[in-house]
Formats: structure tokens, C-alpha cells, sequence
């Protein structure tokens, strides 16, 4: 390994992310709605589900942000968000609120349960976990201040590369996106929605859901699919 490509190397090391990983049942579901979940969500009272064509969006993804071990600094002035899908036709390329909404709550007091939507997916609560080292794949450690052309070339720094750091791929609040065929940017993003085979949601094919959050409140998606 030539010395440039091991000082890119443990410079990323310096780099790796905090993030909070999302992990679907295996406990008793708990009683009270106000709480992490797939699937299922709350709402002020007299609010229903947002519709989109005609048709009620899903709660895909409901986060409590207290229960989450890591929290970005986006969200660390909310209490609760809940993100809404129409499913039967993604939205792909749709600025917020056009087949897609992510409601935030500045406090929990008073949420109560929506009506359940018809869908075939199923509703998990959602346990957390912190890790401290999650990495970025080639295109996301490209737009971080080292210098990934160091690898080129160098098998024994590439293999590296991808044996010797952590990604994680699953459903995630924080970290680094996981990409699965090209950079969706690193900037301003706040947590990713995986294909979730225990709660049946599949984005496409295999695919993964990014989410991110500007300074001013503006929030964009992005996909990738097999």
C-alpha cells in the first residue's frame, strides 16, 4: 500500500459517522402509539392520513426522537416526524408534499393514533441502537476532504477500503447514505429508509430511500434500486 493511499485510509477514519440503527420487533409492542414504528402513525387530534390522488399515503416510518440514541442536529428540535408515502405510484423526482410528506411535532402531548390505511405491508415497532463508525462507499467518501484518488490503482488500499470499515445498510437515522448505484450527496442528509423485508416494504428492488433536511426546514428524497 503506497503511503498516500494509507493516509486516505486513516483519514476516513477520522470521519466515520455516528448513526442510529433501526431494528424491526423482536420485543413486545408497546402500548402506547407515541413511539418509534414501521408502518404505523399518530397524529394531532381531528388529522387524518395526507391524501395524494385520491388515496390515503402510508406512514412508512414514524421516529420518536427521544428514543433515538443518536440524534442529527436536524431533527434535535423536533419530538416526533412521521413520513408518508403514496406506494402504488412512487414519487420519484416530487418536491415535498406531492405523493410524499414528513410531518414533524414539536411535542407529543395530545398525539393520538390515525385511521389505518388498507396496504399490504406490516406495522413493527422499532427498537434503536447506537454505533459510532459508519462509513461512506467510494462516491460519498469522494465528496469528503480526502483524497480518494490515492486508491486508485492500489488493490491492497481499495480492498481496505471496503473489508476494514463498517456501512450499515438497513434503515438508519444519521450516518453516511448507503448507496447502491450512484452518489446521492452526503450533504444535509439525515436518515435513510431501507428495504425492510420483516415489514414486507421493498423500495423497488432492494432498493433504499434517502432523506434530507436543509438548514432552512426543506426536506428532498431520494431512491436507488437494483
Amino acid at each position: 500500500m503506497t503511503p498516500a493511499a494509507r493516509k486516505c485510509l486513516d483519514q476516513l477514519r477520522t470521519l466515520l459517522r455516528p448513526a442510529s440503527i433501526a431494528t424491526a420487533g423482536g420485543f413486545r409492542p408497546p402500548s402506547d402509539p407515541v413511539t418509534s414504528w414501521f408502518c404505523r402513525g399518530v397524529g394531532q387530534p381531528g388529522e387524518n392520513l395526507p391524501q395524494w390522488n385520491g388515496r390515503p399515503m402510508i406512514p412508512i416510518l414514524q421516529i420518536r426522537i427521544d428514543e433515538l440514541p443518536y440524534v442529527p442536529e436536524q431533527l434535535a428540535h423536533l419530538a416526533l416526524i412521521v413520513v408518508f408515502f403514496d406506494m402504488e405510484d412512487l414519487p420519484f423526482d416530487k418536491p415535498h408534499g406531492e405523493g410524499w410528506v414528513i410531518r414533524e411535532y414539536t411535542s407529543t402531548d395530545g398525539l393520538v393514533p390515525l385511521p389505518e390505511a388498507t396496504h399490504d405491508f406490516k406495522p413493527f415497532p422499532i427498537r434503536w441502537t447506537r454505533v459510532e463508525d459508519d462509513a461512506p462507499y467510494r462516491e460519498g467518501a469522494c465528496a469528503l476532504p480526502i483524497d480518494m484518488g490515492a486508491l486508485d490503482d492500489d488493490e491492497a488500499a481499495e480492498k481496505a477500503f471496503y473489508d476494514d470499515f463498517q456501512r450499515y445498510d438497513q434503515t438508519k437515522v444519521g450516518g453516511y447514505p448507503t448507496e447502491v448505484q450512484s452518489d446521492v450527496g452526503v450533504e444535509d442528509f439525515v436518515f435513510q429508509i431501507g428495504s425492510e423485508e420483516k415489514v414486507h416494504l421493498i423500495w423497488v428492488d432492494a432498493g433504499i430511500a434517502y432523506f434530507f433536511r436543509t438548514p432552512d426546514g426543506a426536506w428532498r428524497w431520494a431512491c436507488e434500486f437494483y
